[in-house]
């Protein structure tokens, strides 16, 4: 099935999640909803330009409230570099985006402009939505070799602190315009 969103293209399939490895607690209270399901993908990048990225909105699937203290994408690709990380209300950005846009573009002057919540606490109820989600500001490099995959949160709950990646996966490429001159 696919479905379109603005910017972004979304193919279902199988949903999957990593264990943590090392030393680290591994989580099991976040899931990642319809985005862990999907893939989405931009096919018009360009050198040069940025992007924003949406990494999945959470759910605290557990009996207990936690507090969500950063997230980040696992595999950046040759071609990407990952410029920052936001992290934006839903109330500031009318829902959680999900998809890839340009920086600066129509599609995203509430995420451009929206404050930011990185560093303040992102407390979530449980079995509740989470009502900040988090974006990755990318700049395109070089050719894309490869997609953005894996999304790694980290949140405290019951005292301990712990790990858990949810499956995601951006795939992001250079227009055809591009391809043909460079």
């Amino acid at each position: 099935m696919t479905v379109t969103l603005s910017l972004a293209t979304m193919v279902l399939t199988a949903c999957d999640s990593t264990r943590a490895g090392g030393g680290e607690s591994q989580g099991k209270a976040l899931d990642g909803g319809i985005q862990s399901q999907a893939e989405l993908g931009f096919e018009h990048a360009q050198v040069g330009q940025e992007y924003w990225v949406s990494l999945p909105e959470t759910t605290n699937v557990s009996s207990s409230p936690l507090t969500i203290l950063n997230a980040e994408i696992a595999h950046v690709p040759k071609g990407l570099r990952v410029l920052e990380y936001k992290a934006v209300s839903e109330k500031d950005t009318d829902g959680h985006a999900m998809g890839v846009s340009l920086v600066g573009g129509r599609a995203t002057g509430e995420m451009d402009h929206a404050p930011d919540h990185t560093g303040r606490p992102n407390t979530v109820g449980p079995h509740t939505a989470a009502d900040i989600y988090y974006l990755a500001r990318v700049k395109v490099t070089a050719p894309v070799r490869g997609d953005l995959t894996g999304c790694r949160y980290r949140y405290r709950q019951g005292g301990a602190e712990h790990r858990q990646d949810l499956r995601c996966v951006t795939r992001i490429r250079l227009g055809e315009a591009l391809k043909t001159s460079g």
